[in-house]
Formats: structure tokens, sequence, C-alpha cells
């Protein structure tokens, strides 16, 4: 009798423990796919406006990351251009910037986004290596991220990436504001634009040069004019 009751704890023992690994194992699974999920970030569209313009300076508003809380998270960000558009830089676009603001619901400093970027072609594939982004911390509750690519011109991008890391503070995300921004010359919205724009600097010195030959030009004749009436 006692031999059956001691087979039996060990039965139960043993049903308890293979239980006990189910569970762990169905919590570890579940904490994987939710990791997984969280690593594929999000992807927000951008209407870029009509094609075949040139701009220096664009702004667009986004609600995709309204409510996110800033709990010290990494985050991938992908600004991905709608209708097939794509961003074409010139060589006259010597200094050019991407920028990601996001607006908090408090009004004071909130801490700095930190992370890193690049520029994406058609198929997805960097046209970078990932820089490190620029950071700015205002005092109304805004924080701000921005890349300025390096990579040689001219050159087309479909998307911008961010890896992001949050700050810690108890505000949440309530707007966001996507930029584009040519501080030397401007940036096309594709298709139907010129293959390149390059610094007019050779025709403006020619130009400059003639401009001044004809000053001398005029004066030397307006001097031996004079002289011959005299």
């Amino acid at each position: 009798m006692q031999d059956l009751l001691g087979l039996t704890r060990r039965w139960l023992l043993n049903q308890n423990r293979t239980r006990l690994k189910v569970c762990l194992f169905v919590a570890v699974a579940l904490l994987t796919l939710a990791s997984s999920e969280a690593a594929r970030g999000v992807t927000i569209p951008i209407n870029l406006g009509p094609p075949g313009t040139l701009a220096t300076d664009t702004t667009i508003s986004f609600s995709d990351l309204n409510g996110t809380s800033l709990v010290g998270q990494n985050l991938s960000v992908d600004f991905v251009f709608t209708s097939s558009e794509f961003v074409r830089l010139f060589t006259v676009t010597t200094d050019f910037s991407v920028s990601m603001t996001l607006q908090t619901s408090s009004s004071s400093f909130v801490g700095f986004l930190q992370g890193t970027g690049y520029l994406s072609d058609s198929l997805g594939n960097a046209l970078e290596a990932p820089e490190t982004l620029g950071s700015a911390s205002s005092s109304n509750g805004s924080m701000s991220v921005a890349l300025f690519p390096t990579v040689g011109r001219p050159l087309d991008f479909y998307d911008v990436h961010f890896d992001l890391t949050f700050p810690t503070n108890p505000a949440v995300v309530t707007e966001g504001q996507f930029r584009l921004l040519g501080n030397t010359g401007p940036f096309g919205i594709g298709p139907g634009l010129p293959a390149n724009i390059v610094p007019d600097t050779g025709s403006t010195a020619i130009l400059l040069g003639l401009g001044f030959f004809g000053i001398i030009l005029v004066t030397h004749c307006l001097d031996r004019n004079v002289r011959r009436h005299y």
C-alpha cells in the first residue's frame, strides 16, 4: 500500500513538473513573439505632394506615433513615401537634412531622443552606413532628431529609416512632424525631375567678368573722348 502511495506521489510530482515546463515554454514563446513584433517597428506613410516639383523646405505632419509612452524603449521607424514618389538630392544640394519632431503631452523638458538613421533606395536597401542622429529637446515638451546624409549626389531615396531610443518620462507623444530641409539648394520630389542641378559658379564668374570688362571699356572710351574734346 505504501509503495502504491509513493508511486502515486512521484507520478503527481512529475506531472506538476511537466506542467510547469509547459507553462515556462509558453511564457518564453509569448515573450519572444512580443519582442519580434516590437522589433518590426512602425512604418509611417508620407505624402510628399505633387511630383516634379523643387523645394527647399517641406514639413509634413503625422499621427502614427500618437499615444507612444516614453519608457526608455527602442523603436524602429520607417518613413515611406507614397505613390512611388522619391526625393532627389542634386549636386547643388550639399547641405541637406531629414528630421523628425515629436510633441509630447508635457510642457517642459522631457529628455532626448537618440539613435541612428539612413536613407534607402527603391528596394529598401540602405544607401549609406547608419549615421548617428543629431538630437535636440525643447522646454515646451518637444524633442527632435535629424539625419545629415553624407552619401554622394545626385541620388534618389524612397525611405528614411530611424532606429530610436526614447527617454524616460511620464509624458506621451501627441503629434509628429517630418521635415526635409535643403540649406544650399533645392531638392526634388520625383518623378518628373531634371537628372541633376549643379552649382552655377562658372557662368556667374563669366558674367561678372564680362560686366567688369564692359565697365572698364566704357570708362576708357569716355576718357579718350574727353581728351579729344579738349
